[in-house]
């Protein structure tokens, strides 16, 4: 029997935004003010050299869409990957963007060997995003300005890209958002993005504020709930810099 293939997947903190809870919990925890951090995510077969999201561009852009989020120098995307990951940028063959927001696409350009993945609606929808959407979208993140069309690749819905790695459509969030999916030794790990910025939305059901459908982000949740075993989500303050030990998935 062949072999399956097995992934190590570790946070990499890009970055922290400082917040009202309730933006992350559907105004459950109105009032509290936290800090969470921006999370990519670096993982590796033992061939392929992988990141889920690339953090930010433009720190003082990015405060535009949010005024809390600080970036220390260490936590600068490509300077992250090195520490956690020991790669120089130019090592990373794969990039998956969950969706397009300035905060999960701001980087790609800096990985100037990485095919670049992308469902093929968020493309569309981050060049035209509805009104609330649109502070956060940066199309200097992904125009052709900033990287080769060429380097895109457009996903039409649920995608294996490489053994034991797969893409599934989580839409709510944004239009089309995507999950990453990870065989490990532990189980399916999934880099969820932004349909879960804390591991409440998914285990205790609860929507992040942001959305642009309700009825979506509940299907997406199921979806994750249904796969996978453990999750890193978006922005998740209870996962450890450099950790490859997630969230345990669970039905509320």
């Amino acid at each position: 029997m062949k072999n399956e293939v097995k992934w190590v997947v570790k946070a990499i903190k890009v970055g922290s935004i400082t917040l009202d809870r309730s933006a992350m919990t559907h105004y459950k925890g109105k009032g509290e003010i936290i800090k969470v951090p921006i999370w990519c995510a670096g993982a590796t077969d033992g061939k392929h050299k992988v990141l889920v999201d690339t953090g930010i561009r433009d720190l003082e852009i990015y405060k535009k869409a949010e005024p809390g989020v600080e970036q220390k120098e260490c936590e600068i995307t490509e300077v992250a990957v090195k520490d956690i990951m020991g790669w120089d940028s130019d090592e990373v063959d794969i990039i998956i963007n969950t969706h397009l927001h300035c905060d999960h696409s701001g980087s790609n350009a800096k990985f100037v060997n990485a095919k670049c993945y992308v469902q093929k609606s968020e493309w569309y929808e981050a060049f035209h995003p509805i009104a609330p959407e649109a502070p956060f979208y940066d199309k200097a993140c992904y125009d052709k300005t900033a990287m080769s069309y060429f380097r895109w690749e457009f996903l039409e819905g649920d995608v294996e890209i490489l053994p034991g790695l797969r893409v599934i459509t989580t839409p709510g969030h944004t239009k089309g958002h995507q999950s990453v999916l990870f065989n490990t030794n532990n189980g399916i790990v999934c880099v969820s993005g932004d349909i879960c910025n804390v591991a409440e939305n998914v285990n205790e059901n609860l929507e992040p504020n942001i959305v642009i459908s309700v009825s979506d982000v509940y299907e997406s949740l199921d979806r994750i709930r249904e796969i996978a075993h453990y999750i890193l989500p978006g922005h998740e303050p209870g996962i450890e810099n450099g950790s490859s030990e997630f969230i345990p998935v669970i039905n509320p």
